[in-house]
């Protein structure tokens, strides 16, 4: 019963065999049996055609397919006339008619089947991966003769023939994952979608080229250099398998494989094998393969079995011949050829954005490249975090000797403008380019970029707080200093800034009041503005006011790192007086309330320690900031042991 026998051949059967898509090879080019999603490692324009011929009981040779195609970006489109993709089929119909010398002839059916063209597009969405699409165009007419009785004097028959076209789209889709340079997978449909031209004469639907439906999946593997094994597998139940090897030669690539298949259309198990040598160079590639089939091809089938058991490949069918099939690929690449590749890139250093001078003289990122060329080359790094920069960042040059690795530091610019809060993923790119004008290569990595009130928790980066609201502490200190302008222009020069720092502390402190954590999150700091405005803040906070306060109409300062004892920390600051050792005594006779420290010049100062969370006094944030510094710093010796230490503002 016709129908009812669900048969299926090799739908990925190739004529140059299936080669790995694991290294460059332009044999996939043209090849939408073995690589519907169209994948190709080709870079710029590609030209390829076919030319073959059949043993078969009257061998024929034909021109089997000419290819088009063209790299754009990370798109690939590529586009096939198959003039050779065709079968024939002629059939004694049943029918005869009789002629006047009483001998008969026979009426004949002829089925032919033909694949025209196709288009392919793919798009690489990583370096691994890339998915697309094939989309090709059948034809297949059935010319069947008949006769006619036709009525004049005499009666006598016409024979005529009776021609149907019933041509068809199909289109199938497919993905090429490649996670190393050992291995690649792949998956593809198996007539995803057919689209008839015309409505079909049911009649002829028996001869119809079968559409069954199905998966393919690939998969490639480089156990060892220079050796690929490759494997397909079709839920129609065919597949097929095979390696090849490959050797460097005349500065191109050779290569051997054999690829045997299997289907249930066709017997034996191993239906037959596609043997095939191939050499590529740059510009140039050449194959010479061939199809043997393991069963007698040159015999006749009846009309029933045809009828029966369908059609469902044109290349690839119990009827078809032995084949030989000479290709030549041509590579014309207008593209710079790469010169230098990643390897890596690892992000060291998280975004914070207010401590942008982090950035310029450390590493936010390092990578692993390597030099493709046999020359000592020079790269220039560049990169672009999103949300941060509007342009390429350049880092600084390196030199990469022939084939070698090298260790590449990228850094970053972080606008003065930046003001987000929140802390979010972003993504950045990095790109490496040698003599081209356009990067060699780039990779893509997430990032974290905090709000640019964050804080890493390490005390020298609080002088990135203090300077970021410079404008707006010295707008503040001045305006509190000129309701004491004539106190202080009638004192002396020498203990003026003694005083100013007193007059500033005693002012801000009448709002304020010390919170332990006033906004939850736990490294996170506010800028003098803000510590003002919400009358509060920790002793990160309001250490943070007060050195900027002061820094802003030029006292300087120095931060006092209580570094964690039991998990918690404390920060407080010093206030450099500029008065000489031999000048403490005007502003105190206590000389435990004052530390020595020499200045840029050498030269010994006074400076005295403040407890920015006393907000009663300045008198009493100078007492606790001295008791503690004396206790923690000397007395226990913890500026010797380091568990504390002086961060000087600038």
């Amino acid at each position: 019963m016709i129908g009812t026998v669900k048969i299926s051949a090799q739908s990925s059967f190739g004529l140059s065999g299936y080669w790995t898509p694991l290294e460059e090879n332009s044999t996939l080019m043209n090849s939408y049996e073995a690589n519907p999603e169209n994948f190709s490692s080709l870079k710029d324009w590609g030209l390829s055609f076919s030319y073959g011929g059949e043993f078969s009981n009257t061998p024929t040779s034909s021109l089997y397919l000419i290819s088009l195609s063209k790299q754009i970006g990370r798109h690939f489109v590529s586009v096939r006339y198959t003039p050779g993709y065709q079968k024939d089929f002629i059939f004694n119909n049943g029918q005869s008619i009789l002629i006047h010398d009483s001998t008969s002839q026979a009426l004949d059916s002829k089925y032919t089947y033909k694949e025209l063209f196709g288009f392919g597009y793919s798009y690489k969405f990583s370096g691994q991966f890339s998915a697309g699409f094939s989309l090709r165009y059948f034809k297949q007419e059935f010319d069947q003769e008949s006769v006619e009785p036709v009525f004049s004097d005499t009666l006598y028959l016409n024979r005529f023939s009776k021609i149907d076209n019933i041509n068809f789209w199909r289109a199938d889709f497919g993905f090429n994952y490649l996670p190393s340079k050992y291995f690649s997978f792949s998956v593809s449909t198996i007539n995803l979608f057919n689209i008839n031209e015309s409505a079909v004469d049911t009649t002829l639907i028996p001869y119809e080229i079968k559409k069954y439906k199905g998966v393919a999946f690939g998969l490639s593997v480089s156990p060892a250099e220079n050796f690929d094994y490759n494997f397909i597998y079709e839920t129609t139940n065919a597949l097929q398998t095979g390696f090849d090897i490959s050797f460097n030669i005349f500065n191109g690539k050779a290569r051997i494989g054999v690829t045997g298949f299997h289907d249930n259309y066709q017997s034996p198990f191993i239906a037959g094998i596609i043997p095939a040598i191939s050499f590529n160079t740059k510009f140039l590639g050449v194959s010479l393969s061939g199809v043997k089939y393991f069963s007698n091809r040159n015999i006749q089938h009846t009309f029933s079995e045809f009828t029966n058991e369908g059609l469902d490949n044109i290349i690839n069918n119990r009827y078809s011949y032995d084949k030989v099939i000479l290709t030549f690929t041509f590579a014309l690449n207008t593209i710079a050829e790469k010169e230098v590749q990643f390897l890596d890139a690892n992000i060291v250093r998280d975004i914070y954005p207010t401590m942008s001078d982090n950035y310029l003289n450390r590493p936010f990122a390092t990578a692993r490249v390597i030099n493709l060329t046999h020359r000592t080359i020079t790269i220039k790094p560049s990169s672009k975090i999103e949300g941060i920069n509007e342009d390429r960042i350049v880092s600084p040059v390196v030199k990469i000797g022939p084939k070698d690795t090298a260790e590449v530091s990228f850094y970053t610019i972080i606008p003065q403008s930046y003001d987000k809060k929140k802390t979010g993923i972003s993504f950045v790119d990095f790109f490496i380019t040698a003599d081209n004008s356009q990067p060699d290569d780039q990779i893509q990595k997430p990032i974290l970029i905090n709000g640019i009130n964050s804080w890493d928790g390490k005390v020298i980066n609080l002088r990135y707080f203090i300077k970021r609201d410079y404008q707006f502490s010295m707008d503040y200190s001045k305006k509190i200093l000129s309701r004491y302008k004539s106190e202080l222009d009638s004192m002396a020069y020498s203990i003026s800034i003694f005083y100013k720092a007193k007059i500033l502390f005693n002012n801000f402190v009448k709002e304020l009041v010390y919170s332990a954590n006033p906004t939850i999150a736990q490294d996170y700091v506010q800028f003098p503005n803000e510590t003002l405005k919400l009358k509060g803040g920790n002793c990160d906070d309001l250490s943070v006011l007060y050195s900027s306060l002061l820094e802003s109409v030029g006292i300087q300062t120095a931060l006092v790192d209580y570094k964690p004892q039991n998990g918690i920390g404390h920060v407080n600051i010093l206030i450099d007086t500029q008065l000489s050792p031999d000048q403490a005594r005007l502003i105190t006779d206590n000389d435990s309330k004052y530390f020595i420290r020499k200045n840029e010049s050498g030269i010994d100062e006074v400076w005295i320690p403040v407890e920015t969370t006393s907000l009663t006094n300045f008198d009493k944030a100078w007492q606790l900031g001295s008791e503690k510094f004396n206790r923690d710093a000397l007395d226990n010796l913890g500026l010797a042991k380091g568990s504390v230490e002086i961060v000087d503002v600038y």
